[in-house]
């Protein structure tokens, strides 16, 4: 009997599917493998030799059908088995790779505004210490040149909210029943229907409420980087810490630690805003005729 998941939670990046991979972690009818974003459909079979910033993410990757296998390995008989990895709407590849494998599989994506979702990623990034320039704007410039030189798909700010063109290579897959699809907006604004409908859709009890409290995953602009960059960057301190505190809780501490050391007050600059609805909205409009619905508070 395969092991194999039943439903993926495809994307979109920046959009809550950190908090919603713990949130369906807590269903005790559903099991999540401790390895959020496995990337397995975006990179299945390849040697990854990612450059840049931040290449470890990518490089670190699950590529091999077996160690796929292994993330599964420890779910309890008869709960419904899923994972997250927002690159699977990105990754060209992904949809086929995951119909070869995972052919009757139910998928869930979370849209954010993309022009807002691209500010949060560089904002993430900066949180991370791997975003080595403090001007959005000029990041924005810098996209072509960084993927071009194999960096990251992070990087390609304007590049990773293209949902008409990513959900577009999915329905010629697959039948639309497989998907479900909510907004960030809605997500945010009711969390708790959202998640009742996700639930359903996977076969799960739809009553069943986690604990919503914790707040993951939030990005941001450093109020002092040495202090971020001692938290978030491998050093002698935090490795001797490791030896004696897990991981979990490690990680935990460390994440409260920056998240205490944002700024409160990151606003996108308009030139950035400007480029970012100029590269989007074409994608915007087709996502409209895709999905038959409206859009257009994310040019406003």
């Amino acid at each position: 009997m395969s092991n194999l998941p039943d439903f993926l939670v495809i994307g979109a990046a920046r959009a809550g599917t950190t908090a919603l991979y713990s949130y369906l972690s807590q269903h005790p009818q559903v099991f999540m493998p401790k390895t959020k974003e496995p990337n397995f459909f975006a990179f299945e079979g390849e040697t990854l030799a990612c450059e840049g910033p931040g290449a470890d993410f990518i490089n670190n990757s699950v590529t091999r059908i077996a160690d796929y296998h292994a993330l599964f390995a420890a779910a309890p008989p008869g709960t419904i088995r899923g994972e997250a990895s927002p690159l699977y709407l990105y990754a060209p590849e992904a949809p086929a790779r995951i119909r070869k494998r995972l052919p009757q599989a139910r998928m869930i994506a979370i849209l954010r505004n993309p022009v807002e979702q691209a500010f949060s990623h560089f904002l993430y990034a900066t949180k991370e210490r791997i975003e080595p320039e403090p001007d959005f704007t000029a990041a924005l410039v810098l996209e072509e040149e960084r993927l071009a030189a194999g960096w990251q798909p992070l990087f390609g700010y304007s590049r990773f909210p293209r949902y008409a063109e990513q959900l577009g290579r999915f329905f010629a897959l697959f039948p639309r029943e497989q998907f479900l699809i909510r907004s960030y907006e809605e997500f945010q604004a009711d969390p708790a229907t959202v998640l009742s409908d996700i639930f359903t859709f996977i076969g799960a009890d739809p009553g069943f409420a986690p604990d919503m409290s914790r707040k993951p995953n939030a990005g941001g602009v450093p109020k002092n980087t040495l202090f971020q960059d001692f938290l978030m960057k491998p050093n002698p301190v935090t490795k001797a810490i490791g030896y004696v505190v897990p991981k979990e809780r490690r990680l935990r501490i460390r994440d409260r630690l920056a998240q205490l050391n944002l700024k409160r007050d990151d606003t996108m600059p308009d030139k950035a805003r400007a480029i970012l609805q100029q590269r989007l909205e074409g994608d915007i409009r087709q996502l409209e005729t895709l999905l038959g619905r409206a859009f257009s508070a994310w040019l406003a």
